[in-house]
């Protein structure tokens, strides 16, 4: 049972809870919220080392596309090479944004 389930049993009881029992149940609030807190700060930290990755695989597939389409003619072997890079790019960027996507904020506590 936590600190609040036993204050509001002593308020049904008709006890009076005593100021020790309010400062326990203060703490036990205050605690989950600083828990919540850093637990939640750690989630937004690797969202944006996840957003960032993803930036990058879009920087990096740009460049690789006006790279390409700069390359006059038929398509060469060096082409083909840049094909492959983007389609290797590409499916690296698809699993940055399922991880992303994956990703399961903290549970908020309750009382």
């Amino acid at each position: 049972m936590t600190e609040i389930e036993s204050f509001f049993i002593l308020r049904s009881l008709e006890k009076l809870a005593t100021k020790k029992d309010l400062k326990k149940a203060v703490k036990k609030i205050m605690s989950a919220i600083s828990d919540f807190a850093t637990a939640q700060n750690a989630f937004f930290d690797r969202m944006e080392v996840a957003k960032t990755g993803i930036t990058a695989d879009l920087v990096e597939l740009k460049r690789l596309i006006l790279e390409l389409q700069n390359s006059p003619g038929v398509i060469t072997p060096e082409d083909q090479a840049l094909l492959d890079a983007l389609q290797t790019r590409a499916n690296v960027m698809a699993a940055n944004v399922e991880t992303l996507d994956a990703m399961t904020p903290p549970v908020v506590p309750t009382a």
